[in-house]
This record gives C-alpha cells, structure tokens and sequence, in this order.
C-alpha cells in the first residue's frame, strides 16, 4: 500500500484517547507526554491494534510507549518491548551483515553475483553484490512475480523456489546500475549470498555479529514460522464488518524482510551508529551503510539509496530513513544524524502510516532545528493559488505505475487525486505540485510537447506519466480477438483469457477471474495493479502479451494452439 493509499484510509478516523495499558517511558524535558500521546490517539484503544514509539537521543530513550493491542484474542497491550515483524526495514540488517563479510574480505562488493550464485542466468552485463544492495540490477522483484503468477503473498514461498523463480528471468526489467528500482529478489539475494560466502545462514550471522554484540535480545531474523516468539505481535488489517482481522503469512524469508524486533532493541542498533562497536569497531563501517555511491547511475540520476538506507533531508536537516510494510505490519525508523536524534514507529495495523507519525513526533522535538514548513492544506491560505483554467490543464487520467491509473480532477482551489480506491485531495504548493495533507510526497506536472505529465514522488517512475487519451471502447468483434490460453516459461504459468459480449476477463493458474480494463489499444489493466500488453503479427493476429506491475516489468506469455 502506498503512502497515499495509507493516508486515504487514515483520514476520518475517530480518534479517542483511552488507557490502552502500555508501560510508558516518559522524557524529562521535551514536549508534554500529552502532545506525543495525541499523535497515536487513533490507536489507544482496548479494541484496535496501534503502534509503539520510541524515541532515541544520546544513546537513551528519551519517550516509549504503546498504544492499542499486541494480540485482540489475549487482550495484550503494545509496550516498548512487544515483539514487531518490521518488513522491510529489515533491510539495513542484510545490508549490515554483507558490509561485515566485505569488511572481512570474505566477499568483495564487487563479485559478480554468479561468483556465489551460478544458476543465476549469464546476462549480457554482470550483476555484482553491489549492484544488489543498491536496488540497481534490473532484477525483477520475485514478490511481483509471485503475484503476477496469480498466487497469494499469504502463501509459502520455500527460499529454494523463490530463488528458482528468480533464476527463470532470462530478462532484466534495465541493465545493471542504469537506474534504481527497488527489488526485494536482490535482498533475498543477499542473503542467500551470506549463506553460501560464509557458511553461516543470514539468522545466524547477524545473531552472532550484530544482535549479541549490541545486546539486541529481542531480536532476530525469523526463517521458520513454527519457531514460538514471546511477546509478538499479531498483525491486522480491517475487516469488512468494521472491525479488524489477523492476517498472517506462510512466509519465512528473510533478507528483504523477515526481521522481529522491539523499541528497546532497535534503540541499541540506532546508538551504534554513533559510537560503532561492530567488525573492525570504526566509523568507517556505519558511514558505509549510510551513504549512498557517488557515481551517477547510467541513466544519469544520482544513486540515493545506501546499505538498507535512505539518506535524504527532512525540513531542512539530514535524515536516514527507511520503512517496511507487509501483511498486517509497517514500521520506520527515522535518524537524525546531526541531532543524535531517532524515532523509531512500530505498528500492527496494516492501515497505519508509520512515516509519517515518525515525522509527526519528530516535528515536537526538533521544532526549533527544523524548517519551516507549509502543510498542503495550508497552501490557499499561505498565498499559494492556481488559476482554475491552470488546474483544468492538469485534470486527467495518468498511468502512475504499470496497469495502476489514476484519475486527476479539479475540486474547488486545489485537486483530487483517485487511486487504488482512495480519494484523496491535493492542495497547490505552487502553480504545477501539489500534495495531499497526510503525505510528504508531491504531485508534480509538467507540460511537454507530447501532453501534460505528472510524476507521483513517492512512486519508483522511470519517466513521468503522459496524460492517457480516452479509452477504447471494444466491440464483440475487437474482444474475441483477445480470448485464449498464453502460457509463461519464466513464471511457470498460465493465463486464460475470456470473451463476455464486449467485455474480457482474465485467470491466471493460480488465481481468480479478474476483470481486463481497456486503457489503450491492446493495452489493459488488472484491478489488482498489473499491466497487460498484446503482442501482433504482421497480419495483425494477437501472439502473445507482456504482463507488467510496479516492479516486475514485461513478463512475456505466448499463445497457444
């Protein structure tokens, strides 16, 4: 789910401060207790799942807390020693544990990635370990993959078949360091190369060298589900009746994500980079993790994303940043370097918006450090206004990922932008961007020679979206010529495609019927966020299709007798 996504379902919600039973720690100087509570006040109830927070300065935790419920069947309160899956911030964990063995010298960042990894295909261009932690291989994401496939992210992936899926793709989504797309298969990559470099699986390597050296006790990578975990969390997502559900996963991979963790543990991790206590001890090695390269990507953009890491700026200060979400749970840890200052948000309902409440508590603390900032609800008010034939230009639909359109229309002053199933307005920060109120991401518009483009900042867009024409409408005739069986060699699947009068619907091997959705000639969408792209012969006669999402590009089916 996106962030904007996250704010859609956020907003509305009827916020009441109760006891929610955590065991708080509270700072002695710092904003009132009663302003950081506020923040979470959505969640402090005795009947949701919610969030805990820590916040971190010189090495201490200066305010933690927990508000809403660990487990809604025991009635467990979340307190800073609850156990949280944190998705994918466990990513600077993986990325940890290779920049020990290049310390080492038992890998260099450099090794082409068959060195440890020879089933891989032998693509026109080596992909190196380096090239893997900086999400810049052109590796297509194997989550995409699987849900491309039709099958569920409920259900278990083996490592042994997920590498496998990832060793079918005898095409890259872009060659190696041409650009950056974010990829779990190169952390699970990573993972499987500090198996193989050091004989140690990646649980046990960081318990030995990161967890029992920073006396992170409550915290490890999770790779058996039958493995009891006290005090974890349950995750939760709502439930069609109002309420909440568990949601669970089979899933025990780990390297793009898996990690348990706790407040009380990761304010440990976060005091080491401060003073290093890991591999050779010095600076050298938390610098590492934290910068991203100096060489420019191929396409010419700067890299951004260090080990496991995002280092950027928040209001005018330097962050490090990086968030996780998957089945019931999101989580971010935001660092601010120069203020020796952390926040770390960790929660257990799937509709929470973790990043932006970091932030949020971090505007209390910081608030004579940080620059000013105009909320995008303040935009009319602070001057900012767009003439309404200017935001006529703008209006229209725009594929801002694979298969996932949104639709931009003027409302009032400002924009509303409907994705995914939200509805969200956009407020004007000058005359071509805009940004929701529960986002820190922009819309941004530009006008070409080609039509009106919008890039969507939080979203990994190789280019900005060109606005879409009107879609085509399709007759009997038009659709009949979509219908049959195309099968996929790289995803070790099929696809059927249906004729219903004029409209077509499409099953994968292992999933349900969908609707397709005309976007452009021979090209459609999925509900589910995927692409679909017919393929014609010189005759006109449809061949095959090249099935897209957001990180898992032209996946290629051919039809069949």
């Amino acid at each position: 789910m996106t962030r904007l996504v996250a704010a859609a379902l956020a907003a509305g919600t009827l916020a009441t401060a109760i006891d929610g039973g955590a065991q708080p720690s509270r700072p002695a100087a710092g904003p009132s207790p009663a302003s950081i509570d506020s923040i979470f006040a959505r969640y402090d109830h005795t009947n949701t799942p919610g969030c805990a927070v820590g916040v971190y300065r010189d090495d201490r935790i200066v305010f933690g807390s927990g508000y809403g419920m660990a487990d809604l069947n025991q009635g467990v309160p979340i307190g800073t020693s609850t156990v949280f899956y944190i998705a994918s911030t466990s990513k600077q964990f993986a990325a940890a544990s290779i920049a020990l063995l290049a310390e080492d010298g038992t890998i260099s960042l450099t090794d082409p990635v068959r060195k440890w990894i020879p089933e891989l295909p032998a693509y026109t261009q080596p992909i190196t370990i380096d090239h893997l932690v900086h999400h810049t291989s052109g590796i297509r994401d194997y989550l995409g993959l699987w849900a491309l496939s039709g099958r569920s992210i409920a259900d278990e992936i083996p490592q042994e078949m997920a590498l496998e899926m990832i060793a079918r793709q005898h095409a890259l989504d872009f060659q190696p360091g041409m650009r950056y797309s974010y990829s779990n298969s190169g952390y699970l990559l990573l993972s499987e190369i500090v198996k193989r470099a050091s004989g140690k699986s990646l649980r046990d390597l960081a318990a030995e060298r990161i967890f029992a050296p920073l006396g992170m006790s409550s915290t490890q990578f999770h790779d058996l589900n039958t493995r009891i975990v006290a005090r974890r969390a349950e995750g939760y997502q709502p439930s069609g009746a109002g309420g909440f559900e568990i949601v669970r996963t089979s899933f025990a991979l780990i390297g793009d994500g898996g990690l348990l963790t706790t407040i009380e543990d990761l304010r440990k991790w976060d005091s080491n980079f401060y003073a290093n206590r890991l591999g050779k001890g010095d600076a050298a090695f938390t610098t590492r993790l934290t910068t991203a390269p100096s060489t420019p990507l191929g396409s010419g953009r700067p890299q951004t994303y260090a080990f496991g890491l995002m280092p950027t700026t928040y209001r005018g200060l330097p962050v490090v940043d990086h968030g996780g979400a998957f089945i019931g749970f999101r989580a971010d840890l935001l660092r601010f370097p120069t203020e020796h200052f952390s926040v770390a948000v960790l929660c257990n309902d799937y509709t929470a918006t973790p990043e932006q409440l970091a932030r949020r508590v971090a505007d209390k603390y910081l608030a004579d450090r940080l620059s000013p900032v105009v909320a995008a609800t303040e935009g009319a008010a602070a001057g900012v206004a767009v003439a309404a034939d200017r935001l006529d230009r703008w209006a229209g639909r725009y594929e801002v990922l694979p298969g996932i359109v949104a639709t931009i229309a003027r409302e009032g002053t400002g924009m509303v932008i409907s994705l995914m199933g939200a509805r969200l307005p956009l407020a004007p920060t000058s005359d071509s961007t805009f940004r929701a109120a529960e986002a820190t991401d922009s819309v941004v518009f530009s006008n070409t020679a080609a039509g009106p483009t919008v890039r969507v900042t939080q979203f990994d867009m190789p280019a900005p979206a060109l606005r879409l024409a009107a879609p085509p409408t399709l007759t009997a005739a038009t659709a009949a010529a979509f219908a049959g069986r195309y099968a996929s060699a790289e995803l070790d699947s099929w696809a059927v495609i249906q004729q219903d009068g004029t409209a077509l619907k499409v099953r994968m091997r292992y999933g349900p019927w969908m609707p397709l959705m005309p976007m452009a000639p021979d090209v459609f969408g999925v509900p589910a966020g995927a692409k679909v792209a017919f393929t014609r012969d010189k005759r006109g006669t449809v061949t095959g299709f090249a099935l897209s999402q957001a990180r898992t590009n032209n996946v290629g089916f051919t039809r069949q007798p």
